[in-house]
């Protein structure tokens, strides 16, 4: 009895010990980058969205309705990083009227729009002293 107790014992740690890596690595958190973000949607969407100051061209698609600049929003007012992901990935692949498709983006091309989108934020006014 005391044998298959220490066998069963040693099968749990060594289950434990190789499914550790595994465990911490899908929990790990990996960092938005706001410059591949960047490069991105200057490939992407500067058919139709003014993206930066250093866009190489103006939009082609200019509307109606005309589609908002990064910046513009970047500083609505309930603009949050979840509420652009879950914007960009509702939108329909094929859209009924003039609006914008899904770019069909990956999670982590999604978490690199998201950060440069919000990097574009005006940055609050200093306190008065």
């Amino acid at each position: 009895m005391q044998r298959k107790e220490l066998f069963v014992l040693a099968a749990i740690t060594v289950a434990a010990v190789r499914l550790a890596p595994a465990a911490h690595a899908q929990t790990k958190l990996i960092a938005a980058s706001p410059a591949a973000g960047h490069i991105l949607t200057l490939q992407v969407c500067t058919g139709c969205h003014i993206v930066a100051p250093d866009q190489p061209f103006k939009p082609v698609f200019t509307g109606p309705p005309q589609p908002p600049d990064f910046k513009d929003i970047a500083n609505g007012r309930s603009v949050t990083a979840a509420t652009l992901k879950r914007h960009l990935a509702s939108l329909p692949a094929v859209p009924r009227r003039p609006s914008m498709a899904n770019p069909e983006l990956t999670p982590g091309q999604l978490r690199d729009v998201t950060a440069f989108i919000l990097s574009l934020r005006d940055k609050p006014a200093a306190p008065a002293q």
